[in-house]
């Protein structure tokens, strides 16, 4: 065998991964569920490339890694479960068939709306932890979503624009919106020190406060609409593609916002861990002290770190716009914005993790409402589930407590079996 011929076979073997990936992808998010076969089987070659990239001592010694940092979140989520199950148990409720319920609901017959939720948690999370890298606190995102929402609402309304173009522009100006909205915030910031928690707070609530102005001015006057609570529908020449036009058994909901949200988070990847603005943010966000002495400008990190984060968040409120609702509400209440912050947490800031911390936000809001439907269970249970996997997840300390005591204490009984032994 030629010395070029293991080259090639790592070529056929990602090009075959990919080819595979792809459409494994749009048709299990368009709950053509054989989809996730491909899926596998892209993941199976792509594992045998790394094998033979790497060697199998390297192999061995990722995938060891890889298993270890899967223990916590699996530990985490179990243990919530089992909590849960607990709780159900209590209060006179059958967790088996709850559980059923819940996760037939969210994996199956309520798939496309959990990936429908999943689709804004993905931009918000990742605009949460593109600020986390930073050092900054981005709590605002709710009203960033608010003001994407509105950005993209008015210039829907009454466009005439081909929608290759209104999309694009539509995007460009909800993400400036969101951008400028955290203008203050950074220059309270960079020149008083007043803390980005507070001030993107504020801005949160002033946004949603002065929404129904927006509304009542765009299509919600309760003199002329008897629907005086949302705007007029956007054109449909700016609507997102939907799934069914190129998949026909694709639920009539499903809209590429999900794909776009997934290209975001690669995208996002490769500016913080490839390039020169993605190193000096994660410096900063390390010890600015230490970034200024490399001559880092922490003025210019923070606000290039709040804006990108501003602008994804209002990229959120565009895409369920142009994608789902096709107007504003006034009882909006999305709480994607803070949903976004527990998502990035459970992620530890990875935009990859945050992929599939949404679409796990997603399957239980969705599984949960089909579980209170068929099984009459609380939906709160599931609130609480969530809660407990946050609080596990976010607690690693706890288990690595746990696991050195009970190390020491392994430790002590193999001394004293061998001083018991020796005797």
């Amino acid at each position: 065998m030629s010395v070029s011929a293991p080259r090639r076979i790592r070529m056929v073997l990602k090009t075959l991964s990919l080819i595979l990936a792809v459409p494994g992808v749009l048709l299990y998010l368009a709950s053509y569920f054989w989809g996730a076969w491909l899926l596998l089987c892209a993941i199976a070659l792509y594992t045998a490339d790394r094998f033979l990239a790497v060697g199998s001592a390297v192999f061995g010694s990722e995938a060891r890694k890889l298993l270890s940092r899967a223990i916590v979140p699996i530990a985490g989520i179990g243990s919530a479960l089992l909590i849960g199950a607990v709780i159900m148990a209590i209060t006179g409720y059958n967790p088996i068939s709850s559980y059923g319920a819940l996760f037939y609901g969210g994996l199956v017959r309520n798939w496309h709306i959990s990936v429908l939720n999943a689709t804004p948690l993905i931009f918000t999370g990742l605009a949460i932890a593109f600020a986390f890298q930073g050092g900054f606190f981005n709590i605002g995102a709710e009203g960033q979503y608010y003001i994407g929402v509105i950005a993209a609402t008015w210039m829907g309304l009454g466009s005439t624009l081909p929608g290759i173009i209104a999309i694009p522009a539509i995007f460009a100006v909800a993400a400036i919106a969101g951008a400028a909205l955290n203008a203050i915030p950074i220059i309270l910031k960079v020149k008083t020190g007043a803390h980005e928690v507070v001030t993107t707070m504020m801005f949160a609530y002033v946004v949603r406060t002065l929404s129904p102005m927006f509304i009542r001015a765009h299509g919600g006057d309760p003199a002329l609409t008897s629907h005086p609570y949302t705007t007029d529908l956007i054109s449909e020449s700016v609507w997102l593609p939907m799934f069914k036009d190129f998949l026909p058994g694709a639920n009539y909901r499903l809209h590429i916002g999900v794909l776009l949200a997934i290209g975001a988070a690669f995208l996002v990847r490769f500016i913080l861990m490839k390039t020169d603005l993605g190193y000096k943010i994660r410096a900063v966000g390390h010890n600015p002290v230490a970034a200024m002495t490399q001559g880092i400008s922490v003025a210019r990190i923070t606000a290039a770190s709040l804006f990108i984060s501003g602008s994804l968040a209002a990229i959120a409120g565009a895409t369920q716009v142009l994608g789902l609702d096709h107007r504003m509400f006034q009882d909006l209440n999305a709480g994607y914005g803070w949903n976004g912050i527990s998502i990035a947490l459970l992620a530890r800031n990875n935009p990859i993790g945050i992929i599939f911390t949404s679409l796990l936000w997603g399957v239980l809001d969705a599984g949960g409402q089909y579980m209170a439907r068929t099984t009459q269970t609380p939906n709160a249970i599931i609130e609480i589930v969530k809660g407990i996997i946050l609080f596990l997840m976010l607690a690693e300390v706890i288990y690595k407590r746990a696991g050195s005591v009970f190390g020491r204490w392994a430790g002590r009984f193999k001394t004293a079996a061998r001083k018991g032994a020796g005797a």
